[in-house]
């Protein structure tokens, strides 16, 4: 059910703020070049931001493939309340990393190279990440259109996405054990341009109970977080 409540809040006017300053050098970078708006080189031409965006944004975004892991998987029903809001939190978090990393790319105007036959280097890492993080942020607005439809009142095309959910859902768990583990391989090829305590194998296997990990307590965090901001009891049970 709806909320309600006033849309101008002071939160809501700060992030409104600090949003406009983000725009500001969004713009900075696609006029004067990312050189512009980093410290960033040819020895080194991935910044913080990128590991944040890319690396450490979606495993905070990850509350939707645990839960979906949890509720439909492991088949721990008593958790479903949760889906929604984790899934909803998943798809605004990888949307806005995928929308940020755009802006991450050198040469932006070719991002499409990625995708096409001709230019796709399908032995590459980062090749796999492109490819599965798209397609999972498709799979993660399927997954949500049902909840769109229940409110403006588009019952039949409820039903119909409902018929074929259970494929989506299992996408949606497949799609981020892939890249989630990827993004482990992407920092073996770094060598010793990253720290010693990274330099292991293993690291896939590492990243991806980490993200299993961080989705959880993201979980946890927006429940509390959004029951104390509206007002609304906790999901203790």
């Amino acid at each position: 059910a709806p909320l309600g409540g006033r849309l101008l809040t002071p939160w809501t006017v700060f992030l409104g703020l600090l949003s406009l300053v983000g725009v500001y050098f969004i713009v900075k970078r696609l006029i004067f070049g990312i050189g512009a708006v980093s410290n960033i080189n040819d020895g080194y031409p991935w910044g913080m931001w990128m590991v944040w965006d890319l690396v450490i944004g979606a495993a905070l975004s990850c509350g939707g493939f645990a839960m979906a892991l949890v509720v439909y998987i492991f088949n721990k029903g008593q958790y479903h309340p949760l889906v929604r809001p984790a899934l909803l939190a998943s798809l605004f978090g990888y949307t806005l990393a995928a929308t940020s990393l755009f802006f991450d790319l050198g040469r932006y105007w070719n991002f499409w190279h990625v995708f096409w036959p001709g230019y796709a280097q399908v032995n590459s890492v980062i090749f796999e990440l492109a490819v599965c993080m798209t397609a999972y942020i498709l799979v993660l607005w399927i997954e949500f259109t049902p909840t769109i439809a229940e409110k403006f009142g588009m019952h039949g095309l409820r039903q119909k996405l409902e018929k074929w959910l259970f494929f989506f859902i299992g996408l949606g768990v497949l799609l981020p054990a892939m890249h989630q583990s990827s993004l482990g391989s992407m920092l073996v090829i770094f060598g010793q341009q990253i720290h010693p305590l990274w330099q292991t194998q293993i690291l896939p296997m590492l990243f991806l109970i980490s993200c299993l990990s961080m989705g959880f307590s993201m979980v946890v965090f927006e429940a509390s977080v959004s029951s104390v901001g509206f007002r609304r009891p906790l999901e203790m049970d």
